[in-house]
């Protein structure tokens, strides 16, 4: 009982280590960090795997219109911005129906709220980052979204003012991949569909005879630079079409069962032979940091994927900017693809056994599968998916779904490895929440994600600090914390065992009810709850080597070899506290209240002596609460024996006038922690570990080591 109070007492002190570190605060956004769940700390240094998606997560979620393709024009190519393209701003100044058109799918094409100033100008409200890149950049182009009133729209262009009725929304949604709004032109009465989405859920609505290999070469050539795309597209409808796609919809809308799947095969009837109008393409930049946290995580043994639902060419070169993957010839990037079951077992089956073969390499595998793939795989070839997982240290899964990220951590959970997700959005929330260790971060998606997670952060690189110190130091002190709980209350008990076979297992306890209480409660719990401050490294030490986080991975602070030991350490103890304390008195006319204080004072002694040389630093705190419980015990009991109805009177005054009593005191200590030094040096001296060989360099303040390998 004493064990688990004391874990739950320092579990929660290391969420507050967290919720109160200042380098983990994010002064851009005035975001701390939080810690939701205390009892999962030491599991932060025991990651193996981390997913994570990528916008808002490893980039800024900060989207800007850098270029677009319009009507097979390229725009903003020489520049870097389309926005300041003069052939772009002739062309809107001159009418042009393709480009004007385009610009209105940017403004219409939303769910975007506008808002006006006192002074007049407006702002907007988006749900989404590419929807508010989109509609301020029409707005630059003089296509200006003024106002929604209800179903009504209001557009700016050229001085002319052009009224919209927004007759129905065919919302965005994951398996869609698109999505679209019915509008009616008040001026003209003509009804038209403008739709926007990826490439692969645009481009194959095209309407027959459209030639769209210029838009393909367009996207190919934007996401190569890492930009984010849009294809956008409209048609006219006729009211009779309209009408009955209308009704249609809203029996779908309102249908009780499927109603999800039912809206998406209506929406399917009004989607296609569109005019496909053109690209846009935007820019979201990488987080501060993200390629530098990365790499030092990697170098600590973690194994990334990136869960992400862009392009496989914007992946790909988002991935080789963050260090996640590596270019030839360092690295090489394996390919799993296809459109039929076939073409995606025999696309897995080369990569499988290039990775078997290239596994001992020095070089850098990853492999990089699309949604449409990834399903295929997960339905029928799971078994091969999960040893590839296995041989893989990192994958980019593209065009995923939000249930394919949760599948993706629960298929790794099966194998045994500890996982942490991390996403910014409430597409992330499933993967969060299935992998041990959820980590949200509050950006520009909401809080979804941070309300979901088990720790909140501001920003990717925080990460490195909460994983490499914090949740190291918690398994380091965790480990410790749990196994001398054990200790203490075995080292007691062996000592009672013992007792029992001299006293002819008669049933007698040496030590009172109250003794024992207090020996849990009072004498042994205070000094060890200050190891939530011991730190075995300094926090600069642990992030100059990441590597020696494999000591957590590996669990070789906790687990049942060390468990033994310390095992052997309570019986020993018991062994030398039982056998100095009768050997001592046997020659002394003693009562029992005098035999059991001396060998509850033998414990206190050895319990003094292991948690110091257990100690890896010490600050006054940690002196006051070690040596300050050792003389409170003193005092505690003085005070007792000088009560004549507690049982114990005059008892401690007799013993500690008696020179016996501090040598049996001082040989118990020196028999019970003799060996134990012993063998601390020489592991220390002719055995160190990686730590061991970091901690003698910084106690000798000479140069810092780096360990490549450990």
């Amino acid at each position: 009982m004493s064990r688990g109070v004391s874990l739950d007492f320092v579990k929660s002190l290391y969420a507050k280590f967290i919720d109160w570190d200042e380098e983990m605060y994010d002064r851009e956004t005035d975001t701390p960090a939080h810690a939701a769940n205390t009892a999962i700390s030491e599991d932060l240094g025991q990651v193996e795997y981390i997913l994570t998606d990528k916008t808002g997560t490893l980039t800024e979620n900060k989207m800007i219109f850098r270029r677009c393709c319009i009507g097979g024009t390229l725009y903003g190519n020489e520049s870097g911005d389309a926005l300041k393209d003069v052939e772009l701003l002739n062309a809107v100044a001159n009418n042009s129906p393709n480009v004007i058109k385009f610009l209105t799918v940017m403004a219409l094409c939303n769910t975007v709220i506008p808002i006006k100033s006192p002074s007049g100008a407006i702002s907007y409200k988006a749900q989404s980052q590419d929807e508010d890149a989109l509609v301020n950049a029409a707005s630059n182009l003089h296509v200006v979204l003024v106002g929604k009133n209800g179903n009504n729209a209001e557009i700016h262009f050229n001085r002319r003012v052009i009224q919209y009725e927004i007759l129905d929304i065919l919302e965005f949604t994951s398996d869609r991949k698109r999505m679209s709004v019915v509008v009616s032109d008040s001026q003209s009465g003509k009804i038209f569909l403008l739709s926007k989405g990826t490439d692969e859920a645009i481009l194959p609505l095209a309407y027959s005879g459209q030639q769209i290999k210029t838009f393909v070469d367009a996207v190919d050539k934007y996401a190569q630079l890492g930009l984010r795309t849009l294809c956008l597209g409209w048609r006219e409808l006729s009211l009779e079409e309209y009408l009955e796609w209308s009704r249609l919809f809203k029996e779908a809308s309102s249908a009780l069962i499927d109603r999800e799947w039912k809206v998406a095969e209506v929406c399917q009837k009004l989607e296609h032979t569109l005019d496909i109008l053109g690209i846009s393409a935007i820019e979201d930049r990488l987080q501060a940091g993200v390629p530098e946290t990365i790499e030092i995580l990697r170098q600590s043994g973690i194994n990334f994927w990136m869960l992400t639902g862009d392009k496989q060419s914007t992946a790909i070169q988002i991935a080789l900017l963050c260090n996640l993957i590596s270019s030839e010839p360092k690295g090489q990037l394996l390919y799993i693809n296809g459109k039929t079951e076939d073409e995606v077992a025999r696309s897995l089956e080369r990569v499988l056994l290039t990775m078997r073969i290239t596994s001992s390499e020095p070089k850098e595998l990853a492999f990089v599968v699309d949604g449409w793939a990834l399903e295929i795989i997960l339905t029928r070839y799971k078994e091969a998916f999960t040893e590839l997982a296995v041989l893989s240290k990192t994958a980019i899964c593209c065009r995923v779904t939000p249930s394919q990220k949760a599948q993706l951590v629960k298929l790794l959970k099966s194998c045994d490895y500890r996982t942490l997700a991390i996403g910014d959005g409430g597409n992330d929330v499933r993967m969060i929440q299935q992998a041990h260790i959820g980590v949200g971060i509050s950006g520009r998606e909401g809080l979804q994600a941070a309300r979901a997670a088990d720790y909140s952060i501001g920003k990717f690189r925080f990460l490195k600090r909460l994983i490499l110190v914090h949740g190291r130091y918690s398994y380091n002190r965790t480990a410790f914390l749990s196994q001398y709980s054990f200790y203490k209350s075995l080292l007691i008990c062996f000592i009672q065992i013992l007792f029992s076979f001299v006293s002819g297992i008669a049933g007698t306890s040496l030590f009172n009810s109250v003794s024992l209480m207090a020996y849990n409660v009072f004498y042994t719990s205070i000094p060890v709850l200050t190891t939530i401050l011991d730190k075995d490294l300094s926090e600069k030490t642990v992030t100059q080597n990441p590597e020696i986080l494999l000591y957590c991975q590996a669990g070789r602070l906790l687990n049942p070899s060390t468990f033994a030991g310390w095992f052997g350490r309570s019986l020993y103890h018991a062994t030398a506290v039982f056998l100095i304390t009768i050997h001592a008195y046997a020659n002394e006319k003693s009562e029992m209240e005098e035999l059991s204080m001396v060998a509850l004072s033998g414990s206190i002694w050895l319990q003094a002596f292991v948690v110091t040389l257990e100690m890896n630093s010490f600050t006054f705190l940690q002196f006051l609460a070690i040596w300050g419980n050792f003389a409170a015990f003193y005092i505690i009991n003085f005070c007792i024996s000088s009560i004549p109805s507690a049982g114990m009177y005059t008892i401690m005054f007799r013993l500690c006038r008696q020179p016996l009593y501090w040598i049996t005191m001082l040989l118990i200590s020196g028999v019970g922690m003799g060996p134990v030094i012993a063998l601390k040096y020489f592991r220390y001296t002719y055995r160190p570990s990686a730590i061991n060989i970091l901690q003698k360099a910084e106690r000798s303040r000479g140069p810092m080591y780096t360990l490549v390998h450990t």
